[in-house]
C-alpha cells in the first residue's frame, strides 16, 4: 500500500528539496497528498514546487504557502536563509503560478483532520509547530513523522569535525523545532551527521543532463546553479568542498527512508530536543527522552545510484 505523505519543504535554496520532491513523484510507493512551503518567501517556494510538479505531470497536487518567519521566539533563531537565486533556471521573471488559496498550516490541519497520513519535513519546523498549536489533536493523526534534521553522533569529513550547528532545519526556528519534535508522534530522524556523507557527484549530474525527461533536465539546471554556492558555503564553515560533489542528498535520503531502508542503518533511541546556548540540540537521553527512530549510517554511493534510478525511471 502506498505511503500517503504531506511534504513540508523550504524548496528553492539548497537544491536537495527539489531532488527529494522528484524522488517522491517518481517512486511508486509514495502517494503525494500535498506540498506545503516554509521559510522566507513561501509563495515563491510554492511556485518552484508547482513548476516541478507540472514538469512531472502532477499539477493536481495541491501546493500551499506556509509560515514565512520564525514562529516561536524561543532562543535566537539563525534566521531563514535566503540566497537570492531561488527560482532561477526554472521560473520566468515575473511569473506567478497559482497556488492553493489555503495557508500551509490550514492545509496540514485540515488534511490530517480528514485522514491519517505521514508527514515528511525537510525544512524548518514552523508549519508543523503552528499546526500542532492550532489543533493539538492532529498529533494522533500523523502515522509517522520523518524529519530531515537533528545531530546525534560525531561526524567528520576528511578529518574535519562537522559542528552540530550545520543542522539548519532545526536551528532556523528553534522554538518551533522544540514544539514540533517533542509532540507524541512516531518519529524518524534522518540527521545531518549522516546526510552530510550522502553526495551527488559530477558523474551523476551528467546522467541527469543527458536525460530527455523535462523534470530531470530542470533538476540538472538547479544543481548547476546551486553547486558553486554550496562550495562557498562549505568553505565558509571550514569544511571540505570537493569539486566532484555537486549536491548533498540531505532531503532525498529523508524521503527515501519512508519507503526503502536498504541503504541505511537505524536505531531506536530515547532522545530529548532542547535549546542549548542558542542552538537546538538533539540529545540521546536514555533516562528521560522519548523513543524515536534514528538513521545512524548510510551506504552513500548505493543510495545515490538508487535515487538516480528512481528519478530517471531506470
Amino acid at each position: 500500500m502506498p505511503h500517503r505523505i504531506l511534504f513540508d519543504t523550504d524548496i528553492g535554496t539548497d537544491v536537495d528539496d527539489a531532488l527529494a520532491l522528484a524522488f517522491a513523484l517518481h517512486h511508486p510507493e509514495i502517494d503525494l497528498a500535498a506540498v506545503t512551503t516554509v521559510s522566507g518567501d513561501t509563495r515563491l517556494r510554492g511556485q518552484i514546487a508547482a513548476r516541478l510538479l507540472a514538469l512531472a505531470g502532477c499539477s493536481d497536487v495541491e501546493v500551499a504557502a506556509g509560515v514565512r518567519e520564525p514562529l516561536l521566539r524561543q532562543g535566537p533563531a539563525t534566521g531563514m536563509f535566503w540566497a537570492g537565486h531561488e527560482g532561477q533556471g526554472l521560473l520566468e521573471e515575473g511569473e506567478d503560478l497559482p497556488l492553493s488559496p489555503r495557508h500551509g498550516v490550514d492545509l496540514l490541519v485540515e488534511s490530517l483532520r480528514a485522514e491519517e497520513m505521514e508527514v515528511v519535513t525537510v525544512g524548518p519546523q514552523s508549519n508543523l509547530a503552528a499546526a500542532l498549536i492550532k489543533e493539538p489533536a492532529i498529533a494522533g493523526r500523523i502515522t509517522r513523522l520523518t524529519v530531515m534534521g537533528g545531530f546525534f553522533h560525531a561526524c567528520e569529513l576528511e578529518g574535519r569535525v562537522v559542528p552540530p550547528t550545520v543542522d539548519y532545519n532545526l536551528n532556523a526556528d528553534p522554538g518551533a523545532a522544540v514544539r514540533a519534535l517533542s509532540a507524541p508522534i512516531a518519529t524518524t530522524f534522518v540527521p545531518a551527521d549522516v546526510t552530510m556523507r550522502a553526495w551527488l557527484l559530477e558523474g551523476d549530474l551528467r546522467r541527469l543532463e543527458e536525460s530527455k525527461d523535462p523534470l530531470a533536465q530542470a533538476l540538472a539546471r538547479l544543481v548547476r546553479i546551486w553547486s558553486p554556492l554550496q562550495r562557498r558555503l562549505l568553505e565558509f564553515l571550514g569544511l571540505p568542498a570537493q569539486s566532484e560533489v555537486v549536491a548533498i542528498l540531505h532531503d532525498p535520503l529523508a524521503v527515501a527512508t519512508v519507503v526503502d531502508r536498504r541503504f541505511v542503518k537505524t536505531e531506536r533511541l530515547r532522545m530529548t530536543v532542547a535549546i542549548v546556548d542558542g542552538h537546538v540540540r538533539t540529545f540521546i537521553d536514555p533516562a528521560a527522552g522519548r523513543e524515536v527512530e534514528v538513521v545512524t549510517d548510510v551506504d552513500a554511493r548505493a543510495f545515490a545510484e538508487f535515487w538516480l534510478e528512481t528519478v530517471l525511471g531506470g
